[in-house]
């Protein structure tokens, strides 16, 4: 079983530029003027991944990136962006690379490329605490009837309409959102990426209780434009050396403290 230990991270300075759109800018660091910042496009409002903290974003991919273009010599431009508007931000030029949890699929492979993975992880479900004794598995959870949430266009929602035939579907366009329709009993469980569900579970173990059974595997890894092979090479080997000298360990440890499981639980769903 997961044993999640969010722990609480420091606030992270990242100044904030001027709003344009629905697009918020944050540059980090202090790389050479004459090298472009390296755009990075995040989903905030899903911890440990991305969330407000302090005037500021911080969180797994915050770490990350931080990391990443401190060893590129590249300063960092945070973009924020709504879900469904990352991989058309990414193609359409107006960030160099998608860092928010997202999933490597064959679907979204045909749009953009990845990065080697830097997390295997998983799909869990959420069901409210007083309900918890009516699903003992994950089996049980994808047998129900009654609504799943999800959010919209996510391998969570693709993975609930293929494999739950008897539910009905609600989706969302963040996580924040569906857990609390849960809440609300409005559906009886949500699935998501288990980093993100398990934080919104610690934050609120009175009403909410994970099914601490992997549905299936979840490579996660960074999105790069098609025909931005530099970067993805560059990208590729600053994480082959960070499995080597402990950086990838450590970041992963502050904020997935049961990575290692997680990657053990994830790794048996493997057909």
């Amino acid at each position: 079983m997961f044993r999640p230990k969010i722990r609480s991270a420091l606030a992270l300075g990242l100044a904030l530029a001027a709003l344009t759109g629905c697009t918020t800018r944050q540059t980090v660091g202090s790389a050479s003027t004459s090298v472009r910042p390296l755009r990075v496009g995040v989903t905030p409002n899903s911890p440990p991944f991305v969330s407000p903290q302090g005037g500021g974003l911080a969180g797994l991919e915050v770490d990350f990136a931080r990391e990443l273009t401190g060893a590129l010599g590249r300063s960092l431009e945070l973009r924020e962006l709504e879900w469904n508007e990352l991989i058309p931000a990414l193609e359409a030029g107006r960030i160099d690379l998608i860092m928010s949890g997202m999933t490597i699929t064959r679907a979204r492979q045909v749009r953009i490329a990845f990065s080697d993975p830097y997390l295997l992880s998983a799909l869990i479900a959420v069901v409210r605490r007083g309900e918890a004794a009516r699903y003992p598995d994950a089996k049980r959870v994808l047998q129900t009837r009654g609504p799943i949430g999800a959010v919209e266009n996510t391998t969570a929602e693709r993975f609930v309409r293929e494999r739950a035939p008897l539910a009905s579907v609600s989706v969302y366009p963040d996580i924040g959102s569906a857990v609390q329709e849960l809440r609300q009993r409005r559906v009886d469980a949500v699935v998501h990426d288990a980093p993100v569900l398990l934080s919104f579970v610690s934050a609120n173990e009175a009403e909410l209780a994970p099914v601490l059974h992997a549905l299936d595997q979840e490579p996660l890894g960074w999105g790069v434009r098609r025909n931005d092979e530099e970067l993805r090479t560059a990208v590729n080997a600053v994480l082959a050396r960070w499995r080597t000298d402990g950086t990838r360990e450590r970041i992963l440890s502050r904020w997935v403290p049961y990575w290692s499981r997680l990657e053990s639980e994830a790794a048996a769903q493997r057909p």
